[in-house]
This record gives structure tokens, C-alpha cells and sequence, in this order.
């Protein structure tokens, strides 16, 4: 009862929850609406657990000088959201606290997923996915670092530099390994946003936005938030600024597989298939890793995944191409013969998914050549 399972998944916490989500991401190509509605649900809303389960995580001085809200604002997968005000000088903020014994939890949900994965078939039969699940782990180990996301978000906006993007100030001295602090904002999460009267042109502006980030994570940042979901992203009421919130699986990428991206990127937009090819092998070569294929049919799907960074003016809304790479990829792993998966393409694929996804959730229509020739070229020169 696939309606069942969702309820079921809205009860858990941690790593199961994290795959409730990342389920949702692909569900929007092949599961039923009515299913996948209630798995994007997962984004935003779980069950709440009461305060005092809680309150061990914070500290003298969260109770001596802020006043908290105990009926929590918000749920998510590895703890939850709750009001505050600092009370000198009368700042109104909210706390991210992590649930108790998340971090105990994560060995026993991996044993979950691999049970999981394995019933639903998710990778191909013999392949070794050790160093798959050993990476799910170390992200998600990171992501309950609440030291560490409160300097992430502080070197992203660093990097950032764009007016368009606002990201909520952190209060560092109210931050602990398991309490995360930040100002309180006013929007709509992106995922929102057909329920909201958005122009055409907003939502234009807003697409190109997405889509221009992610190409300067890749190309100028090197790093990636990694969970690119309408949940993680709020909007004022006219949709002219876009909020990025939740850090955590913000990753920082070697320097080889950050080049392999860009190249990947590069030479798909080129249709240099030679190339292309060549940064491939490299990248196997040097990684240790097999992978057997059929280079007319995987230059084919290559083409066709990057037809849309190519157009003047793509049309998310009314695109088919997402219904006809799940159908053409199933076709190419068909031919793909591999012994184990390079871990780290999981999350910088996942965010490429759900980059698209977005731009079509949002019914954006973007010069995508435009953006994409600006920034690459840029980091080029530079």
C-alpha cells in the first residue's frame, strides 16, 4: 500500500527519512501524483516529538538568554525547528535541534536501506555498493555537525555575492555540535509556489537563478548543497528573492571529480564526443573503477540529457524530457556492465535531478545557453 508506506516514512527520523525524500526527487518521473504529493510532504513536515525529549540538547545559555517556543515550528529528518527570541536585544530567531541518539541510529538505518535498496531493486544485481552506503553514512555524519553547517553557511554566502539569494544569518554563539541558530524569515517554500500568484516572468527570473547557481557550485565554488529540494528553498510574495536554506549537505568535492563535472558539463553542452570520452576514461582510470558500455548509446543519452542547456529558451513546464531520460536510462544501465559506483556521484547526480526537477516544478522558461555560456566561459577566464 504505497499510501501506507508513506505514512510510515513520515514516523521515522535520520537516514530512513533521507531516503523517504530522495525517493520523492525521482518519484516525480514515475510514481502516481497522488503518491508522490504526499512523499514531497516528507520535505518540509514529519512527526513532531515533544519538547522535553528534546531540551537536554541545549545549554545554560540557550535557556538563560533566549525565550523558546516549545511547540516546534517544523520537522525534518534529523531533528527539528523551533521559534525563539533572543531576548537582548529582542532578536527573533529559530533553533535547529537534533534529536537525541540520531547519531546511534545511523548504523542500524543503513542496515535498513541496504534492505530497502535490495527489495526494490534499486541497483543492478552483484554490484558492490560497500562504498556506496559508506558515503550515505559520512553525509549524513556531517550533516548532524551543526558546527560545521554554521561555517559552511558562512563561506557559501561568502562565495555567493548575488543580491538575488538571501541566506539567513547564522548566530554562532548559539550554535553547538547538536543546536543550530539562525534568524527567523518570512517566505513560502519554492515548493509553494503554483499556489502562489507569481508572474510568468518571476518565474522565469527565478529558473535561470537556480540553474545559474548550480552551474557556479560546480565551476566557481566547488561545493555543492547537495539536497536541492522546494523544501530547501523559500520565496518573498512576489517570488523576486530566493531564500536557500539547510546547509548540511552542503559538500565540498576533490579537485578530480569537480574537473570530471565540469568537463562532463562542457563537453556535453560542445557535443565534443571525443573529449568527452577521454575525461571519462581518465576519471575511471584514476578511480579505480570499471565500466563496461555502448559509447553510441550512452553518447545518444548524453545528448539528449543535455539538449536543454543548449536552447535559447527551454520551457520547463511543458518539457517531456525528464519522462524520456527515466525511459532511455533504464535502456542504457540495461547495457552498463560495473563492479562497484564511484559513491560520490550519488549526491552531485541527485542535485543535477533535482536542479531539473525544480526548473520544472517552477515552470520556468530560461535562455539555459545564455546562462550556461556566462558562467563557463567566465570560469574559463578566470
Amino acid at each position: 500500500n504505497p499510501n501506507k508506506f508513506v505514512e510510515d516514512l513520515s514516523h521515522y527520523k535520520g537516514s530512513i527519512m533521507k531516503a523517504g525524500q530522495m525517493i520523492s526527487q525521482y518519484g516525480e518521473y514515475y510514481l502516481s501524483e497522488e503518491v508522490n504529493s504526499k512523499l514531497k510532504l516528507l520535505h518540509s513536515s514529519t512527526h513532531f516529538i515533544g519538547f522535553e525529549s528534546i531540551k537536554d540538547q541545549l545549554n545554560a545559555k540557550h535557556f538563560a538568554e533566549l525565550k523558546i517556543v516549545e511547540k516546534p515550528l517544523a520537522a525534518a529528518s534529523i531533528g527539528q525547528v523551533h521559534e525563539a527570541v533572543i531576548i537582548e536585544p529582542n532578536t527573533q530567531v529559530v533553533l535547529k535541534i537534533q534529536y537525541k541518539g540520531i547519531e546511534n541510529a545511523i548504523r542500524g538505518d543503513m542496515v535498513f536501506l541496504k534492505l530497502l535498496t535490495s527489495t526494490v531493486k534499486v541497483f543492478p544485481k552483484g554490484v558492490d555498493v560497500t562504498d556506496v552506503f559508506s558515503e550515505i553514512e559520512s553525509v549524513l555524519k556531517k550533516e548532524m555537525d551543526y558546527i560545521r553547517e554554521a561555517q559552511i553557511v558562512e563561506e557559501y554566502t561568502q562565495k555567493l555575492n548575488d543580491d538575488f539569494f538571501y541566506v539567513p544569518k547564522v548566530y554562532k554563539e548559539y550554535c553547538t555540535e547538536k543546536v543550530l541558530c539562525f534568524e527567523k524569515i518570512e517566505g513560502e517554500p519554492l515548493s509553494n509556489i503554483n499556489s502562489l500568484n507569481i508572474s510568468q516572468t518571476n518565474k522565469n527570473k527565478l529558473g535561470e537563478k537556480i540553474f545559474e547557481l548550480f552551474l557556479r557550485e560546480i565551476f566557481e565554488f566547488k561545493m555543492v548543497q547537495t539536497d536541492a529540494h522546494g523544501g530547501n528553498y523559500y520565496i518573498d510574495a512576489s517570488g523576486e528573492k530566493l531564500i536557500l536554506l539547510d546547509f548540511g549537505a552542503c559538500l565540498k568535492f576533490e579537485d578530480e571529480l569537480i574537473l570530471f563535472y565540469q568537463n562532463f558539463f562542457k563537453f556535453s553542452f560542445l557535443q565534443e564526443r571525443e573529449n568527452f570520452f577521454k575525461t571519462l576514461s581518465d576519471f575511471m582510470e584514476r578511480s579505480g573503477k570499471y565500466l563496461e558500455f555502448d559509447e553510441d548509446q550512452l553518447w545518444d543519452y548524453i545528448k539528449l540529457v543535455s539538449d536543454p542547456l543548449r536552447s535559447e529558451s527551454y520551457d520547463w513546464k511543458s518539457t517531456n524530457i525528464p519522462n524520456v531520460l527515466f525511459e532511455e536510462g533504464k535502456k542504457l544501465r540495461a547495457t552498463l556492465k560495473f563492479k562497484s559506483i564511484p559513491a560520490q556521484f550519488i549526491f552531485l547526480d541527485r542535485k543535477v535531478l533535482g536542479v531539473f526537477t525544480l526548473l520544472r516544478m517552477i515552470g520556468s522558461s530560461v535562455n539555459m545557453k545564455k546562462v550556461f555560456d556566462g558562467v563557463v566561459i567566465k570560469a574559463v577566464v578566470d
